[in-house]
């Protein structure tokens, strides 16, 4: 179709008003962009600067929008205190329940202790401790997260499909009234702006609001390190069962630590069994179909008891529980008795469900593209932009 302009006031006017359209639609798309809450310190001495001249703005119960360049938390003879950077002598005591909020106009980021974070930050005080919840956009979030979890010199394939497992995997947490997410490996790791590079925010700009479902509700994108040859299926790691999160064949060999082993000195294994005297012998009772270690007997000098396969790895402080063990004779003084230390070898790192890391890069590095290498690791998703019905 042609438009045809009697004159060039029609024509400004046209122009005029799909330029507002446009503007307006981004304007509501980016209004619409789901808010995460990331805890991101736990730490009760701590300080928090601007990055350069631009001031930080604190408001709370005792402060009003007051501008400040900087100011450090700390426990001190069993008070926590607050106290700024121009002003070192005064102190603030901080009661419990008490909470603030800081924030910058400054696009370099705010400083929490050696790490820079954009958005806001709430301050909680709590009985024991002092949390630092850093406030922003997910899409922002997830320009470091990427970066955080994933070698950002990877190929970009890979580092889309970590974009939409991260950002499906961070949109599915609950939280509590505090936070929704935690910046370590308990949940996924987030180093802040100094991950952020120009290949993160491609993949992250790339993939703007997609996420993987599974019957139209977000799926729980687990993701690890490396599987050592096969993922697992969820419900032999833990109790639920995910249809998408079926074991698969991983491409994770050009892992260079795909293969590892650990020595656990007797002296070692006393102190991490001392309720039945160090360990003399480890049976293992169950595997899972993949040939991770499912359930154990554990045998001390003084008795036996059972646990889990995931509970040793972490008791051990292991890669993964696809894993064997060796003991084997100390040498000691000869007037010393005999005692035996323990050789864990095993392959992977991480649980083992989901998305494999070292797998992604290598069919990446192939050819694939980020939905066919999601679509491998959880089986039967569709990959959409976000809804809020999903969740």
């Amino acid at each position: 179709m042609i438009l045809k302009f009697k004159n060039n006031y029609s024509k400004c006017c046209l122009i005029s008003i799909l330029f507002i359209c446009v503007f307006h639609s981004e304007s509501v798309f980016a209004s619409k962009e789901p808010i995460i809450r990331v805890l991101i310190s736990k730490n009760n001495n701590l300080r928090i600067r601007s990055d350069r001249s631009i001031p930080l703005t604190i408001n709370g119960k005792f402060f009003s929008s007051k501008k400040i360049k900087g100011l450090t938390l700390k426990n001190e003879k069993n008070r926590k205190i607050l106290y700024f950077d121009k002003n070192k002598q005064k102190k603030y005591d901080l009661k419990n329940n008490q909470q603030f909020k800081i924030s910058s106009s400054d696009r370099r980021g705010i400083w929490v202790g050696q790490k820079r974070f954009s958005g806001k930050l709430n301050i909680f005080v709590l009985d024991s401790k002092i949390l630092v919840v850093n406030v922003l956009g997910i899409e922002k979030y997830l320009n470091s997260v990427v970066g955080s979890e994933m070698p950002t010199k990877w190929p970009i394939e890979a580092l889309k499909a970590q974009a939409i497992a991260s950002r499906t995997y961070a949109l599915n947490q609950k939280g509590n009234n505090l936070f929704d997410i935690d910046s370590t490996q308990k949940n996924q790791v987030y180093n802040g702006l100094e991950s952020r590079t120009y290949k993160t925010i491609r993949a992250v700009k790339s993939t703007r609001s997609l996420v993987l479902t599974y019957k139209n509700k977000l799926i729980n994108a687990l993701f690890h390190s490396s599987s050592g040859g096969m993922t697992e299926n969820s419900q032999d790691v833990w109790k639920n069962k995910y249809p998408y999160l079926s074991s698969v064949k991983d491409f994770d060999k050009n892992n260079p630590k795909f293969r590892w082993h650990k020595t656990i000195s007797s002296n070692q294994l006393i102190n991490l069994f001392p309720e039945i005297g160090g360990l003399n012998n480890i049976e293992i009772l169950d595997i899972t179909a993949t040939g991770r270690v499912k359930n154990v007997n554990l045998i001390g000098a003084y008795g036996s008891y059972q646990m889990s396969g995931v509970a040793l790895r972490k008791k051990l402080g292991l890669n993964s529980n696809f894993v064997r063990f060796r003991f084997f004779e100390e040498e000691l003084n000869n007037n010393t008795p005999q005692k035996r230390g323990l050789i864990a070898f095993g392959q992977g790192s991480g649980h083992g469900v989901g998305m494999s890391q070292w797998g992604a890069k290598y069919l990446a590095s192939r050819g694939q593209k980020a939905e066919r290498i999601l679509k491998h690791f959880y089986r039967g998703v569709q990959i959409k932009p976000f809804r809020k019905e999903y969740l």
